[in-house]
């Protein structure tokens, strides 16, 4: 099973752990095996605004999550299928492109968007709503309508402590899919994440210990699934590389990807291409560092 579909999974395993059917957040549909698209319906007090024009409290909303395939490397597709009046919230789409990363989790979001519908959260410099920003500005001192505290709904999975060694304890439930067992049988990430054998990785570098939650980074040269220490994205093409496919550039002591590294061909150093020039000769064509560079042309 591949890394995407085990994190699928997890996430999947995770809400049905953490959003019963019982609590203010659950699971309405979900579409795939395991889910790639869901209905989150949210309990929550929030507002509307009816076909007369003016605003009225709501209690129920119903949230479509898409997880494109680009998932988790990009934030989830996310849009209302009921009426909400919010300032970062549209009927094609809720702002939360700005604040993801590829560790975050599913389940997080998804309290991420209680905290919005109830007013914990907003944004009014950037609306996508303006008239509910203008709404927010007048009467801000009766927000939030909902004053629950949907991040305890999250409260699981974390280390319990260090050892007297200084390494993290782990608990007795998995933070990617909710299992619990024992702590002998689960593990803390490099990330302080615990995480059952399921959902444990390895670093294909390093081997250090990852899970489902981390953020994890694929080499474009050799493919290899690495944490955020063992590879970096090239700051010319964009491109993530693993340490074992990157170079330093000589002159600005950058790392860069090989395809974006040219060895000068005087003294022979790694440069990459903001520091490598290429120098007519009756050979024809050289590319030199911008410190061999001058003398090549004085002599030439």
């Amino acid at each position: 099973m591949s890394v995407r579909l085990r994190r699928l999974k997890a996430d999947y395993d995770r809400l049905c752990t953490l959003f019963t059917q019982k609590s203010r957040i659950h699971i309405k549909k979900s579409l795939g095996d395991p889910p790639e698209k869901y209905q989150i319906e949210y309990l929550v007090k929030g507002l509307e605004k009816a076909m007369d024009g003016q605003i009225h409290i709501r209690n129920t909303f119903l949230v479509e999550i898409n997880l494109t395939a680009a998932y988790p490397r990009l934030a989830p597709q996310c849009r209302m299928l009921t009426p909400v009046f919010h300032p970062n919230i549209a009927p094609h789409a809720i702002c939360i492109g700005d604040h993801w990363a590829a560790g975050e989790s599913l389940a997080n979001l998804i309290v991420r968007i209680a905290e919005m519908l109830s007013y914990q959260s907003y944004n009014v410099k950037s609306p996508l709503n303006g008239e509910a920003a203008k709404w927010v500005e007048e009467n801000s001192a009766s927000l939030p309508l909902d004053t629950f505290d949907f991040g305890s709904m999250l409260a699981v999975g974390e280390a319990v402590g260090r050892s007297s060694d200084g390494k993290m304890l782990a608990g007795d439930t998995c933070a990617n899919c909710g299992k619990n067992g024992s702590t002998e049988s689960m593990s803390v990430c490099l990330n302080s994440h615990v995480c059952c054998e399921n959902c444990k990785l390895h670093c294909q570098l390093c081997d250090a210990v990852v899970c489902l939650k981390c953020a994890l980074l694929t080499c474009a040269s050799c493919k290899a699934v690495t944490c955020q220490k063992c590879a970096m994205k090239c700051a010319s093409c964009q491109q993530t590389t693993c340490m074992r496919h990157q170079a330093r550039c000589s002159i600005c002591e950058h790392s860069r990807c090989m395809d974006c590294i040219v060895e000068c061909q005087a003294c022979g150093k790694s440069t990459c291409l903001e520091h490598i020039q290429k120098v007519k000769s009756g050979a024809g064509s050289q590319m030199f560092c911008t410190r061999c560079a001058p003398a090549v042309m004085v002599n030439s």
